[in-house]
C-alpha cells in the first residue's frame, strides 16, 4: 500500500473481528479512504466518520498523530488508543456491558515507527444522557437507568476512564428492568480492576456532571443500589468534584502566566 506521504513507504496491521471478515476489502482501505468518503460527524482532536457498507452502517473514528514520544511508546511499549478500544470494546460486550461493536482496528507504521490508529465499530445513533443535564426536570428515570448501569460496569471491574454524560447513549427497552437500554463509548482511557474498592468506585463518578444536585441525585440512587451510606458517597464525590475543579483551575491560572 502506497502511503499519503510520497516517497515515505507505509506499513498497516490489521485486527478485524471474525464476524465482520465480508467487510475486509473496505477496512484495509480505511487509511486511503478516510479523508474523502463517508459523512463526517465528529471533527475535533479526532475524527469521526459513517460509513454504509454492504448494507450496514460502520463508525470510523480516527485518532489524531500522536506526538513521537507516544509514537514510540505505541510502537514498542504498550497498545494504541486504536487497539485498545478495540480490546475493551470486545472485552465489555463478553461481560454483557453494551457497547459498540468493534468490528476492526487498523494502524500505519511509518518507517516501523506507529504512525496513526483507526477504529472500526457498528454504528449507534442513540441520543446520549446530556438530556438530564440539559432539561433538568422530569428524567428520573433515566437517572435510575444510569445507577443500574453504573453498578453493573463496577461490579463487572470496568472503570470508564470518562464517565462524562455524553459517553453513555440511552434508548428505551421494555425487555430491560428499568425501561432502557444504555450504552457507553469511548472508552480508551478506561481501566478494568477485579473488585474496585468503594472510594475508587466513588471517584469514578466524579466526573458526571458539574451540576451538583443531579450528580446528588445520581451517587445517592448508585450508592443505594450498592447498599452504601448514600449522604457519605454523596459527600465523598463532591468533595473529590471540588478537589479536581480547584487543581484545573489553578493549572489553568498558571497558563495564562
Amino acid at each position: 500500500m502506497l502511503s499519503k506521504q510520497k516517497n515515505v513507504p507505509m506499513k498497516c496491521k490489521y485486527l478485524i473481528n471474525p464476524k465482520y471478515e465480508h467487510l475486509t476489502h473496505f477496512i484495509h482501505n480505511v487509511p486511503e479512504s478516510f479523508e474523502n468518503d463517508g459523512l463526517l460527524i465528529y471533527d475535533s482532536r479526532n475524527k469521526v466518520r459513517i460509513y454504509t457498507v454492504k448494507g450496514e452502517r460502520i463508525v470510523v473514528k480516527q485518532f489524531r498523530i500522536p506526538y513521537f514520544h507516544q509514537r514510540f511508546d505505541y510502537t514498542f511499549v504498550r497498545p494504541s488508543k486504536a487497539k485498545r478500544a478495540y480490546t475493551y470494546g470486545l472485552q465489555l460486550l463478553e461481560r454483557g456491558i453494551s457497547t459498540p461493536e468493534p468490528i476492526a482496528c487498523v494502524e500505519e507504521f511509518h518507517f516501523g515507527l506507529f504512525r496513526q490508529g483507526y477504529l472500526v465499530t457498528t454504528c449507534c445513533v442513540d441520543p446520549d444522557l446530556r438530556v438530564i443535564r440539559d432539561e433538568p426536570d422530569g428524567h428520573d428515570d433515566l437517572i435510575e437507568a444510569l445507577a443500574h448501569f453504573l453498578v453493573e460496569m463496577h461490579e463487572k471491574g470496568f472503570l470508564h476512564g470518562d464517565t462524562n454524560l455524553s459517553n453513555f447513549l440511552y434508548r428505551e427497552d421494555k425487555s430491560s428492568p428499568t425501561g432502557y437500554h444504555i450504552t457507553t463509548i469511548d472508552i480508551i482511557r478506561s481501566v478494568w480492576i477485579a473488585h474496585p474498592p468503594r472510594q475508587q468506585c466513588l471517584a469514578n463518578l466524579m466526573r458526571q456532571t458539574h451540576i451538583r444536585p443531579l450528580l446528588r441525585s445520581l451517587v445517592e440512587r448508585y450508592a443505594q443500589l450498592r447498599g452504601w451510606d448514600a449522604e457519605e458517597s454523596v459527600q465523598t464525590v463532591l468533595r473529590l468534584l471540588n478537589q479536581f475543579e480547584k487543581r484545573k483551575q489553578f493549572l489553568n491560572h498558571l497558563k495564562q502566566k
